[in-house]
């Protein structure tokens, strides 16, 4: 992978060549934790407008504090409606995170409204689709027809709830789902990414997500029990 790559050019190459990323959320609206993030080894951080706190000036700032960390910078936006995903794209992001779709004619609409906002520049964003619904899994193959789309994120979560199990993505008929949807992208050519925790991190990347999804609570988690451990605590 050629490393003189911005940091978008470069996790776009990673993700086209199904290699690991890293894909952070910094889970506080801080420029300073994301900056602190280029220092972490991850490929982009999400700055989480769907599920977290950020206004649209601290955006701007996550955005230009992972540009000074040479790591890329994706938004999740709230909602799909063209007007959220134009008032946020337009904070000097790298790209989008784009949850709440249920059919191909959702995701087709959502890629255009990106093509909008950059119509000369926007083979250079990074575009992210959620699949996270009963609906959204029997539309894959409509979903992975959509061109332009870098990865296709698995909200394990979410597709739980929508199946009916409470959020437990660990339940043996939602694992078998996501299974089945990672090796449907896979055998479209197509990346897959979802969230790990530090106790399945190995389990979920062996079954084919190239892309890692984590918060950087786990991260910070998973260093203290490390540094407890180093003092004898």
């Amino acid at each position: 992978m050629n490393r003189t790559m911005n940091a978008a050019a470069l996790f776009k190459a990673k993700l086209a060549a199904n290699e690991t990323t890293i894909l952070l959320n910094p889970d506080y609206p801080s420029s300073g934790l994301v900056e602190f993030c280029g220092a972490l080894g991850v490929d982009a951080v999400m700055i989480d407008c769907e599920q977290g706190n950020p206004s649209l000036e601290t955006l701007e700032d996550m955005a230009r504090a992972a540009r000074l960390a040479n790591i890329a910078s994706i938004v999740r936006v709230p909602s799909p409606e063209p007007w959220t995903i134009e008032r946020h794209m337009f904070r000097g992001v790298d790209g989008i995170v784009v949850p709440r779709l249920d059919t191909a004619a959702q995701v087709e609409r959502a890629v255009e409204d990106i093509r909008y906002c950059f119509p000369k520049t926007v083979d250079q964003k990074i575009l992210i689709i959620q699949v996270e619904s009963v609906s959204a899994v029997s539309e894959l193959e409509g979903f992975l027809a959509v061109p332009g789309i870098d990865c296709f994120f698995i909200g394990g979560v979410d597709l739980a709830k929508s199946m009916g199990f409470a959020g437990d993505y660990t339940a043996p008929e939602v694992v078998r789902t996501i299974e089945d949807t990672v090796a449907r992208i896979r055998n479209a050519g197509k990346p897959a990414g979802m969230m790990v925790k530090p106790h399945d991190i190995e389990t979920w990347q062996a079954r084919g997500p190239s892309m890692l999804y984590a918060h950087v609570n786990d991260f910070a988690a998973m260093g203290a029990k490390e540094w407890r451990r180093r003092a004898g605590l």
